[in-house]
């Protein structure tokens, strides 16, 4: 071999190395549901939506819909419980392939995470004492003691004027806020209406105020770290054709029957629509 051809086959060689490392570089690392099984992280302590007893046996609305959209793609859940606050971070640090955990989806949080959703609407609302009658409509929460836990939208929502003169603070977890509220070291809970009416099914001394409502509608997602937007795809579409079906409506009535039984038009109100799903999902910032 001469040296001019040498010096080609070697450039050559190069070229084809370069252009390998290039493509594996650009390439979505391995698929999530490859395996067949995903860890997904879910709530403990809200009923009828994220609720686990001794440790065992999850229920709610998330759960339900989460073994439904990964059965209809072949893939088993493995459930573990994930506080509010640690949501984003098992995601980012690979310790959950998945969040299902009425996690609502934020332009900030879509640049950062993506998200398969909505598969709920719900606006924030409060939750009270049954026997209090102060609370009726929005002016009465002012002056009031509100409770909230980290990690949510609540809290901040309360940071514009709709906040005003309402003493809001934080409680560790939504389990704290439910204590306080029922010994009276509380006036109120605020979070997502959805999350309240569970609490209201769990414990009866306590009631939602249907019409006092906060902030924008929050729209809830199946999360999933940045660099899976294939397998986002796979599960959007499953999440469509459930939320098309009358699975969904049933699965949502038999998990929060409160919202039904208060709601004349609650398919309306927390049902979302296919073109918020594609207008939301797999993307790194809203399409609207």
């Amino acid at each position: 071999m001469t040296a001019r051809a040498t010096s080609l086959a070697a450039l050559l060689t190069f070229a084809g190395l370069a252009a390998t490392a290039t493509a594996c570089g650009s390439a979505e690392p391995p698929s999530l549901l490859a395996s067949g099984k995903v860890l997904v992280g879910v709530k403990s302590d809200q009923p009828g939506t994220g609720y686990t007893l001794d440790g065992y046996n999850p229920s709610g609305f998330d759960i339900t819909l989460a073994r439904h959209v990964l059965a209809s793609l072949h893939v088993e859940p493995d459930f573990g419980a994930v506080p509010s606050e640690d949501r984003m971070t098992v995601l980012t640090e690979k310790k959950k392939d998945l969040i299902v955990a009425t996690f609502s989806i934020t332009p900030d949080r879509m640049a950062k995470l993506d998200f398969a959703g909505p598969y709920a609407n719900t606006f924030q609302g409060v939750l009270v004492r049954k026997a209090d009658h102060r609370i009726a409509k929005p002016s009465d929460v002012i002056g009031k003691r509100v409770c909230t836990w980290p990690g949510t939208t609540s809290y901040n929502s309360f940071n514009g004027p709709e906040g005003q003169g309402i003493r809001v603070y934080q409680s560790q977890t939504a389990q704290g806020c439910i204590a306080d509220l029922r010994r009276n070291d509380a006036d109120a809970v605020s979070t997502d209406q959805m999350i309240l009416y569970g609490f209201a099914k769990k414990y009866p001394d306590l009631k939602v105020v249907p019409n006092i409502t906060y902030g924008p509608v929050n729209q809830y997602g199946i999360a999933m770290a940045k660099g899976h937007r294939a397998d986002c795809l796979k599960i959007r579409d499953a999440l469509k054709e459930y939320v098309t079906s009358s699975d969904w409506s049933q699965d949502f009535a038999n998990s929060l029957p409160a919202i039904p039984a208060t709601d004349p038009d609650w398919e309306g109100n927390y049902k979302p629509r296919p073109t918020n799903i594609d207008a939301l999902s797999c993307r790194d910032k809203p399409s609207f």
